[in-house]
């Protein structure tokens, strides 16, 4: 009996120790999500960081969209979005480029084909190329357009799922969008 007892306390105190390393990964995880700038976003990578937690607590896993919001271990965070692309090839990068991520365009001054704005003020846009952009939910600047589509000018940067879009007279607005 006291046998019995003693493993029981051993094993009591030991399990705040075996929790110890996914805590510490836990909090990795979550600090890797820090440079995240929408708060949604932000909260449910920070959901998907505590995994290793779940998983040592038996819990159901979190969704996949939150896991792959947590950016890799051995990755830097480079950009206001969250980098979800296949890698690509290696290659020298200054400081500056690095810590904001990638400023190439994905289009430049391309004429909007169409429109249509949602009950939520958000946007369609599908431009002349081709691409259709749906605005981010979460974006909290609408856009104002009164001018047929084809006047307004888009260039898209980013390079991850939530890109910026701007308007070429429109030069401090910045809108966050999804590709379709």
């Amino acid at each position: 009996m006291r046998f019995r007892l003693a493993m029981s306390v051993l094993l009591l105190l030991t399990k705040g120790a075996l929790a110890e390393p996914a805590r510490d990964e836990v909090m990795l995880g979550a600090a890797r999500c820090a440079g995240i700038a929408d708060n949604r976003v932000w909260l449910d990578c920070f959901y998907g960081s505590a995994q290793p937690m779940r998983s040592f607590l038996n819990l159901p896993p979190a969704p996949g969209a939150q896991l792959k919001l947590v950016p890799p271990l051995d990755s830097s965070y480079q950009s206001s979005e969250l980098p979800r692309s296949a890698p690509k090839a290696e290659r020298s990068r200054s400081f500056f480029s690095e810590l904001l991520g990638s400023t190439k365009p994905v289009a430049t001054d391309v004429p909007m084909a169409s429109f249509r704005f949602e009950r939520n003020g958000t946007f369609t846009v599908a431009l002349k190329n081709g691409q259709t952009y749906r605005q981010e939910e979460s974006d909290l600047v609408r856009a104002k357009w009164n001018m047929p589509a084809a006047a307004y000018l888009v260039t898209i940067v980013g390079s991850s799922d939530i890109l910026q879009l701007r308007i070429k007279n429109e030069p401090r607005v910045i809108f966050h969008v999804r590709r379709m």
